[in-house]
């Protein structure tokens, strides 16, 4: 399936991304233009053509240029991409103080109801203990000796209502005190839910706002690298278009280079790992042999040697993921292509990152956890299925973020592409793995 470019510009690079301060702003973006850099005039490039020596300093700088464009148009993107994940955390949050709000609602309903149970029981033993007059029954004992057992008897059963009326007194008033306490943590609740609610307003507003810087800067840094790249074209005696194929090619070998390293690595550790393990139990079944000789010389009754600690094992390689799931989720994601990033969207036609893996997997009958990026990753990953980058497989989600906070989600295809929702201004689509992913799990594991 053919890329759908967001404009001449290259989509983010592992080179790039990786010099950039994951600290961008979005003032940043707003600060480009009184730091603009010195852009050449084409009097300058057809100037440096008739030297080789500045031709080549000049392509030089043009590709610094460009790369100055795409780097400050991807802090932009980043700082977009974290906006519209602390918008979705808030949405997470307010939703759990919602249920919760809920929760304690119906518990208070279902309280008051006992209550008003107990109040009524209560109030039915009263009135029975006034109508039988079981305080002058010890006066009608003094003056009716021959009615003296019946009379006992009646103050008997008296004294035995008065002990229940006292204990479904002391209920009800237990059960209007725990009514009480739940309606007060409701209201509680419903306060702390309108306080998140307008955290989540305040949230979307600037995730509206880091959007439209992003959307600023990409178009800024595409504008402007329209010339730039005909200026290199023209110095090359190439075309602009083929400067700007050459340079995503090389933000996707860069993409996969880095894959194939982090798969290296991940290998070369789990065998590092697999090594020592073997070393400790070789030496261990040596140790038991029970050697003869000991410190003591021909005595034979040394100790032996106390066994070494166990090592912490290696890790396990991940489970191979379910082919059915991971097609089934893959398949619905794919339906989705073209369709509008929305903020929050979670189909039918509009999507944002984690909500298309969170139903393209529900789809496959998979919970990968609430509509967050974040949440996604740590959902999975106390499910024991996060796997490392160098492992990835076809159905894989990558994560990108740092410091524990996931910024953006996508489904990994294989062959170092993926489907995701990227952002404002770009429908979901299959690209090329950009910039650095720093997590991945595998849902259908």
């Amino acid at each position: 399936m053919a890329e759908q470019r967001t404009g001449p510009v290259a989509r983010t690079t592992g080179v790039v991304l990786s010099a950039m301060a994951v600290t961008a702003s979005v003032g940043l973006v707003g600060q480009s233009a009184a730091a603009d850099p010195d852009y050449p005039s084409w009097g300058e490039i057809e100037q440096a053509k008739q030297n080789e020596s500045t031709k080549q300093a000049e392509i030089d700088r043009l590709g610094g240029l460009i790369a100055g464009l795409q780097a400050t148009a991807d802090a932009a993107i980043e700082v977009s991409m974290k906006a519209d994940e602390a918008y979705r955390q808030a949405v997470d949050a307010r939703d759990a103080a919602l249920a919760r709000e809920t929760s304690l609602a119906r518990q208070a309903d279902e309280a008051e109801a006992v209550a008003e149970i107990s109040k009524m029981r209560a109030g039915l033993i009263a009135a029975h203990l006034a109508r039988s007059g079981g305080g002058d029954l010890t006066s009608e004992l003094m003056f009716a000796p021959d009615r003296a057992d019946d009379l006992l008897h009646q103050l008997g059963t008296a004294a035995k209502i008065g002990e229940q009326a006292q204990g479904l007194y002391e209920q009800a008033r237990a059960d209007r005190n725990s009514a009480d306490s739940l309606r007060e943590q409701a209201q509680e609740a419903a306060d702390e839910r309108e306080r998140l609610a307008g955290v989540a307003e305040a949230r979307a507003d600037e995730a509206r706002s880091a959007a439209d810087a992003a959307t600023a800067a990409v178009a800024d840094a595409e504008q402007r690298s329209v010339e730039l790249y005909a200026q290199l074209a023209s110095l090359k005696d190439t075309t602009a278009e083929l400067e700007r194929e050459r340079v995503e090619g090389q933000a996707r070998e860069a993409a996969q280079a880095a894959l194939e390293a982090q798969e290296r690595k991940d290998r070369e550790e789990r065998e590092r790992a697999q090594r020592e393990q073997d070393a400790r139990d070789d030496a261990a079944s040596g140790g038991s042999g029970g050697g003869s000789s000991g410190s003591g010389g021909g005595s034979g009754g040394g100790a032996p040697a106390p066994a070494p600690p166990p090592a912490p094992a290696p890790p396990p390689a991940p489970a191979p993921p379910n082919r059915s799931a991971v097609e089934s989720a893959i398949w619905f994601a794919s339906q989705q292509l073209g369709e509008r990033y929305v903020l929050g969207g979670a189909g039918p036609d509009v999507w944002d990152c984690s909500g298309l893996t969170k139903g393209a997997y529900a789809y496959a009958g998979i919970g990968i956890g609430t509509h967050s990026a974040t949440n996604q990753y740590y959902t999975l990953a106390g499910r024991g299925k996060a796997v490392p980058l160098g492992s990835i497989e076809r159905g894989d989600l990558l994560f990108w973020g740092s410091g524990g906070d996931y910024y953006h989600v996508a489904i990994y295809l294989g062959g170092g592409r993926i489907l995701e929702a990227p952002r404002e201004g770009v429908p979901v689509r299959e690209y090329f793995i950009w910039g650095s992913p720093s997590a991945a799990a595998r849902p259908a594991g």
